[in-house]
């Protein structure tokens, strides 16, 4: 018994491909087949024989293998990105469902990326392309809800769906020399209107973000590349989306020497009267510093003042509800039904008051947290335990001239807990 495949890829003057794979086989197979080629035709042929006692079976096989340089059982694989070729969702022993806990995975929404390595004989680079090009591919596909890692320590490591840790080449787990190259769509939340968006990353060490025009053009629009504390990177321009649009990135980092990462997206609507094809500015645009943005000497991370003073310039990290997978339309770390929360709106805001409402995809109740910024003092409005998808929720007491932070917080029947994204806003004086 035995099953031999070959795939055999050309290329022609008229068409170009984006994915190669090569799979050597013995010679007696190879002998059996024959490569009929007339340019500038383009010929994809694949041939598969299984021998069972006395039935033979012939199968057409469409090979789809993860990308990168690596080795399958005897096999070498060389496989470059092929954005027309949906990949299957992987295995368990092969799944790894966002190590850095950023928030509820769903089905439908998030960031699918691939995980590589430095050898310990390697140098350590500083451009996360060189981790990528040079390091060591882990055969895992890496699932994400979104990108909020506030600066803190790393040293969990990266499980698989089967409890397993992933190792490198001499049995250490991956806290540090890794980088992920991500991949998702971008699209506006319910809430949110079209129109020009600024971008920017907050990342330790190097990050980067490239996108893809419908004809497969590639711009790069962050480059935060680089070993260096947590950082603000900069877009070169700005970018426009609509409600039926979405953008397609690719999104790389790297952590270079341990222990501390950070890793964050965030957007937010084009400032009146500035430019949508200039360089995106902001008082925060290439600071940096290890406690700049978020102390990690508390769990979790506690935001800083700068953290903050963005949100309040209309700065927000992208929630799970802003990414959409590039290929399949399943995601097997989510949920069947999560608990969700939407269209989080500060309504109004006095020199004592704010009031707030948002919505949830099922029943739950309605809390709110607030925060003082200055002196991180933080208050919680009573739980109003009616079980409803639209809450409102108003707080009192409040001092004028404050910047304060605020986080919506709602529990269904199943005591599963949700929170929003924190946003910030300033009282009048």
């Amino acid at each position: 018994m035995g099953a031999n495949i070959i795939l055999i890829l050309l290329q022609s003057e008229t068409f170009r491909l984006k994915k190669t794979a090569l799979i050597f086989l013995d010679d007696k197979i190879l002998g059996e087949m024959k490569s009929i080629v007339g340019r500038p035709l383009f010929v994809l042929f694949s041939f598969v024989r299984v021998f069972t006692l006395s039935l033979g079976l012939v199968f057409f096989v469409a090979g789809c293998l993860d990308e990168g340089r690596g080795r399958e059982g005897d096999t070498e694989v060389v496989v470059e990105p092929d954005e027309t070729s949906p990949p299957p969702l992987t295995s368990p022993e092969r799944t790894v469902c966002d190590p850095f806990e950023s928030g509820v995975s769903t089905r439908d929404r998030g960031i699918v990326g691939q995980l590589f390595y430095l050898e310990e004989d390697q140098p350590l680079y500083t451009r996360t392309s060189e981790y990528i090009e040079h390091g060591q591919v882990v055969p895992s596909t890496i699932y994400l809800d979104r990108l909020f890692i506030p600066t803190r320590a790393f040293d969990l490591g990266f499980y698989t769906e089967t409890g397993e840790i992933i190792l490198n080449s001499i049995g250490e787990p991956l806290y540090e020399k890794f980088a992920l190259r991500m991949e998702t769509r971008l699209t506006l939340a319910e809430n949110e209107s079209e129109g020009w968006y600024q971008l920017a990353t907050l990342s330790d060490d190097g990050s980067s973000v490239t996108l893809t025009d419908d004809l497969g053009n590639q711009e790069v629009l962050i480059d935060n590349d680089g070993n260096h504390p947590t950082r603000m990177g900069c877009a070169i321009r700005s970018v426009y989306m609509t409600k039926e649009d979405s953008k397609s990135v690719v999104i790389n980092y790297h952590q270079g020497p341990r222990y501390h990462i950070a890793m964050s997206l965030l957007w937010r609507p084009l400032p009146e009267g500035a430019d949508p094809n200039a360089v995106v500015s902001d008082l925060e645009c290439g600071r940096s510093g290890n406690s700049r943005y978020f102390d990690s000497n508390f769990v979790p991370s506690q935001p800083m003042t700068p953290y903050y003073e963005l949100l309040e310039r209309g700065w927000k990290v992208l929630t799970n509800e802003n990414y959409r997978f590039p290929y399949q339309a399943s995601n097997p770390c989510g949920e069947e039904e999560p608990l969700l929360l939407s269209n989080l709106s500060v309504n109004s805001v006095t020199r004592t008051n704010v009031s707030v409402s948002w919505a949830t995809n099922l029943p739950a109740t309605s809390q709110l947290q607030l925060r003082n910024t200055a002196t991180g003092e933080i208050v919680l409005s009573s739980v109003d335990s009616s079980l409803k998808t639209s809450h409102s929720v108003t707080l009192s007491g409040l001092s004028s001239n404050t910047l304060y932070s605020l986080i919506a917080i709602s529990v269904d029947i199943d005591d599963r807990r949700v929170e929003s994204e924190e946003v910030a806003f300033r009282t009048p004086r």
